[in-house]
């Protein structure tokens, strides 16, 4: 039979590795519940666009994809990795949320980002989008749900949008908030 200071020190041993376990085990359980289900963001303002356009895939089997702007809408923060992203006071995110339709019988990966291009009024530059998940895998014959966005001046409420391939023809229309 163990001696009793003996057995304290294995009692007391067992019961820190039990506490400690249990405790990471918890720790861990909070930290993946807090990156798979983010809160999502408080929108400023939103407004439905529902523009769309194709394009085709020089592959064998000339893959039609459909590339949908469902609505734009500005946003005081982001999440970014599950982490979440602030603008600063005299900024605000310009977030795009895109539906992209595979009808292929192939999965592809598509960069979300080259397909909208941003300026204000009365200026000549094009913006490209620096908020994305590119690329974006979509499987065949499915959809993906995406979203795409631009750092702003939060005082702007007026912006020129165009859509379409780079090398193709392009959809331009104002958005107003």
């Amino acid at each position: 039979m163990p001696s009793k200071p003996l057995f304290l020190i294995l009692g007391g041993a067992l019961l820190s590795l039990t506490a400690f376990l249990v405790g990471r085990e918890g720790a861990e359980g909070k930290k993946s519940e807090r990156l798979s289900s983010p809160l999502p963001a408080i929108s400023l303002a939103k407004k439905e666009i529902n523009r769309e356009f194709s394009l085709e895939l020089e592959d064998k089997e000339r893959t039609k994809i459909a590339y949908l702007v469902e609505s734009a809408e500005l946003v005081g923060e982001i999440s970014v990795r599950g982490e979440r992203v602030k603008a600063t006071p005299e900024k605000t995110f310009l977030i795009f949320n895109l539906k992209i339709n595979n009808n292929g019988k192939q999965g592809i990966q598509i960069n979300s980002r080259n397909f909208v291009r941003l300026s204000l009024p009365g200026k000549e530059e094009w913006l490209a989008p620096e908020i994305h998940n590119d690329p974006v895998e979509v499987q065949a014959i499915a959809t993906k749900y995406t979203r795409i966005g631009f750092s702003v001046n939060r005082s702007e409420k007026q912006f020129k949008v165009r859509l379409g391939e780079i090398g193709g023809d392009k959809v331009s229309f104002d958005l107003f908030f």
